[in-house]
């Protein structure tokens, strides 16, 4: 695989002192710098990347523009605002490198739920200011939960991306109604789903080998809208985080044709989060 692969899901933690974090968040993370996502990813061929606003920020969106900044063309943005946000700040939100922007849908009291996350209620009203904009939804969600969703994303007028495969639990298999759901949508043009989040959904680490079924049904239903991202610093609180080389040469053995890998890691990210050439 040559250079020019774009990790399209990852995060940047600030020292809590120069950037305090979400008082209601679900977790506290260690502190990972840019510098060190580019010492681990520029090695597997990763020149650009995708920056994205984790809960624990909650809208608080500077250190994700201070990365943006750092990163000299190289980097875009999904960042976390809510319906109150005003013109010119949305504005300078898209002229930073902000592409899109992260909710969550979940039930009030779902444990799946975090804290600091923008709710999807949000989306009807913030819907036509993104699409004047450009900018897509990003949406953070389990794939059982899909089904009440579906309609809605289906009339959205922008893109709309599922972060980590749709967070669908390995253990119920390929076939669930949650994950048909998320299948057909992909089949359809009307999502795009994150090939990221493995070590997050896989009960079989560290080869994650009860994911691969999911893998290859997002593949089959549309390679065209599929992306890739290591989800690193991978910040999911009480486990022990996976190696992201390890994650990257599984991407690689589970997607064998080199074309759809080149399409998967490069076309795709550059059309959907419109990225200059490496």
């Amino acid at each position: 695989m040559r250079s020019g692969i774009v990790d399209c899901h990852f995060h940047v933690v600030a020292p809590p002192q120069t950037y305090p974090m979400f008082a209601a968040r679900s977790y506290t993370p260690e502190t990972a710098p840019l510098s060190r996502w580019q010492q681990t990813l520029s090695p597997l061929g990763v020149t650009h990347g995708v920056v994205v606003q984790p809960s624990f920020y909650g809208t608080d969106n500077r250190v994700l523009l201070q990365a943006l900044a750092e990163g000299q063309g190289r980097l875009v943005g999904v960042a976390a605002v809510d319906a109150s946000i005003g013109e010119a700040d949305l504005d300078a939100l898209a002229e930073a490198g902000v592409r899109g922007v992260r909710m969550a849908f979940f039930d009030a009291g779902d444990p799946r739920a975090r804290g600091g996350f923008v709710g999807f209620e949000a989306f009807d009203a913030l819907e036509p200011r993104l699409s004047a904009r450009g900018m897509h939804l990003q949406l953070f969600t389990d794939s059982r939960l899909l089904p009440r969703t579906a309609d809605r994303l289906r009339r959205s007028r922008v893109a709309v991306v599922i972060d980590h495969m749709g967070r669908s639990p390995a253990a119920l298999g390929a076939t669930h109604e949650g994950f048909d759901a998320l299948c057909r949508l992909l089949g359809d043009g009307h999502v795009w789903v994150k090939l990221s989040g493995v070590a997050n959904i896989s009960d079989a680490a560290p080869d994650y080998q009860d994911a691969r079924a999911l893998h290859d049904r997002l593949v089959q239903a549309n390679p065209g809208q599929l992306v890739w991202g290591s989800d690193w610093p991978h910040t999911r609180p009480g486990h022990v985080p996976p190696d992201t080389a390890q994650l990257f040469r599984l991407l690689q053995a589970w997607t064998p044709d080199e074309g759809m890998r080149e399409r998967i890691l490069v076309g795709n990210p550059g059309i959907l989060y419109r990225l200059p050439p490496a």
